[in-house]
């Protein structure tokens, strides 16, 4: 089971664009608890993460802070409907705060759910 997915610009999986790391810092979390540290990839002491989301994505619902801090700078729902149960496609509301890369808040969900349905 992963416990690290690295996300690169485009198709490449060269360090030169490496965009940032996302860290699940156990392989066992509990079923309704989630907890992630992210790491932008000048972050090289990886000791203090850029990104914490936490939350619970199994019941649908995350928040991205600033760090370390409370500062929350975006939300990730997930919605389930029956539609998406028999499709098995999921849908999702993220609510972004001003100033903050909406694609950045994007591909935190995507990781957020293949780190979940792999």
């Amino acid at each position: 089971m992963n416990t690290r997915w690295k996300v690169y610009r485009g198709d490449s999986t060269s360090r030169r664009d490496l965009l940032f790391t996302v860290v699940k810092p156990s392989v066992i979390q509990l079923r309704w608890s989630t907890k992630v540290s992210v790491f932008l990839a000048n972050n090289d002491a990886v000791q203090a993460s850029d990104f914490r989301i936490t939350g619970s994505y199994h019941d649908g619902a995350c928040s991205v802070s600033l760090g370390e801090s409370d500062t929350l700078i975006a939300r990730i729902d997930r919605r389930s409907t029956v539609v998406s149960a028999l499709l098995g496609k999921n849908a999702y509301s993220v609510t972004v705060n001003a100033g903050i890369d909406y694609a950045f808040i994007v591909a935190l969900a995507v990781v957020l759910d293949e780190m979940h349905y792999q």
